[in-house]
């Protein structure tokens, strides 16, 4: 039986293999004809690594961003292309491979690894290999400081710390030196509210880090080298007491002129301030000055800072009342102007024997002082006095000293004229205000003694016979004594 069925498989052997390879090529025929090769264009993300390697030679690569999407052909069996879309294909590039332009150093290219997660064997990739451009420029590290914000406030007695704690407290930032070069700060903000977490009198959060350029706009911290731990940063607040105090202000010194201070005008007259319990119980007031007028002649406008007033750990809760503004009302300055009556001066150092009269009836004077003081002359009575001592009988200029307190006030120099005269000289009364009368005695006839118009006239006397006198002209007359006889 088995012979018989060799016999069989190998009679003809020839056009039996030739039949099986004419229905092999009709089939490849029929299938190609109902499944051709085709060419198709896909697209996918190239997926960068090996930047490190850049970095260690001083340099940083760029590659923009449209650059980072590639599109490529590839050929296949339609069966095959049908069942492949963008998300089956990979591309990959190795910085470390770059290749930097000979001609250019600020440029550079690198190969781009492409792939299929299927049917890798049974497409075609197009095109020859893909070069990847890219841009390279010196590589820069810093050092920045995390400064810490905090938005937001708490009701009630509680208020946030001044100062909120960063962690790391300082974060190194990599990258291409012309953006490095140009960071200004790097900053962390975080948010609170009456439904932040207190425990232990202590916030805490985090916040993302951003860095901000000198022109203050917000740099793409994608486009640098910063490691993952710096990209959150974790942030601390202390929760202090609150207190309500007022301000004093105290003054040291007079103004000048025996000037007095009107009052004392603070910008505020308390604050709230914060701090931890204990030292905040130790604050009653907040005690500014003394503040020095000596010598003062207008008001005084100064300032302060509260917060060289507070103990250490005590601070303002609203940083911008710190500044307290004080403007301290002095006294203006004011005059008057007041008339001297001759019957309202005395005076001392007349001798016996001698009469006293005055040239002028009224003399007026401008009196300067504080307003306050001045207001106190209205309706007062102006007197003074005057010294006489060792003056002779004639026409005399003297200074009158008013009654007034020279600590408070000053004024012009008030000159008055006088006539001093001896009494029982030929029985004459006094003139005042120019006239005199002269009387004498009569020995067996009349005597009419003479008349002077002056300043002030004393009268002569007359012995014998009648004697018609003259009238005469002058700032002070005095009659002579007439002895002619009739």
């Amino acid at each position: 039986m088995g012979k018989k069925l060799l016999k069989t498989f190998t009679n003809n052997i020839g056009f039996k293999i030739l039949a099986i390879a004419f229905a092999f090529i009709l089939w490849l025929v029929v299938y190609n004809l109902n499944d051709p090769v085709k060419t198709k264009t896909f697209t996918t993300t190239v997926t960068v690594t090996g930047r490190d390697s850049v970095v260690d030679k001083g340099l940083w690569p760029t590659i923009k961003d449209s650059e980072k999407t590639i599109s490529f052909s590839v050929s296949g069996k339609r069966s095959y292309l049908n069942e492949l879309d963008d998300s089956d294909f990979y591309a990959n590039v190795d910085l470390a491979n770059i290749i930097v332009d000979k001609d250019d150093t600020n440029k550079a290219s690198v190969k781009v690894d492409i792939g299929c997660t299927k049917y890798r064997h049974s497409i075609t990739f197009n095109g020859g290999d893909h070069m990847l451009p890219l841009s390279v420029e010196k590589y820069m590290q810093k050092q920045f400081e995390v400064k810490v914000s905090v938005d937001g406030s708490l009701s009630g007695a509680k208020a946030l710390g001044n100062k909120p704690q960063a962690n790391p407290k300082v974060v190194k930032i990599g990258g291409p030196e012309s953006i490095v070069s140009t960071i200004a700060s790097a900053n962390v903000n975080i948010k609170v509210d009456d439904n932040t977490i207190i425990s232990d009198n202590q916030i805490t959060d985090r916040g993302d880090l951003t860095l901000i350029d000198d022109n203050g706009d917000e740099i793409d911290i994608s486009k640098l080298d910063v490691d993952s731990q710096y990209q959150s940063i974790a942030v601390t607040v202390d929760v202090l007491s609150t207190k309500e105090v007022p301000i004093k202000c105290t003054t040291t010194g007079s103004p000048a002129g025996g000037k007095s201070v009107l009052g004392v005008e603070l910008s505020e007259e308390s604050v709230m301030l914060k701090g931890n319990a204990e030292a905040l119980n130790n604050i009653t007031s907040i005690d500014v000055g003394p503040i020095d007028i000596s010598g003062a002649t207008d008001d005084i406008s100064t300032s302060v800072d509260l917060t060289g007033y507070l103990p250490d750990g005590v601070f303002i809760v609203n940083s911008y009342k710190a500044k307290l503004s004080i403007d301290i009302k002095v006294e203006t300055n004011a005059t008057s102007t007041m008339t001297l009556n001759s019957s309202n001066i005395t005076y001392d150092g007349l001798e016996d024997g001698y009469t006293l009269t005055f040239v002028t009836d009224k003399s007026s004077v401008v009196v300067s002082g504080t307003k306050s003081d001045i207001d106190t002359l209205s309706g007062t009575t102006l007197k003074g006095k005057i010294d006489v001592t060792g003056l002779d009988a004639g026409t005399h200029t003297v200074t009158v000293k008013p009654n007034l307190d020279e600590t408070k006030y000053t004024w012009g120099e008030i000159k008055v004229q006088i006539v001093i005269g001896r009494k029982g000289d030929g029985g004459g009364t006094m003139g005042t205000d120019g006239t005199g009368t002269a009387s004498g005695t009569t020995t067996g006839g009349t005597t009419t003694g003479d008349t002077g118009s002056g300043s002030t006239g004393a009268g002569g006397s007359s012995s014998a016979g009648t004697s018609s006198g003259s009238t005469s002209s002058g700032n002070t007359g005095n009659n002579g004594s007439d002895s002619s006889s009739h």
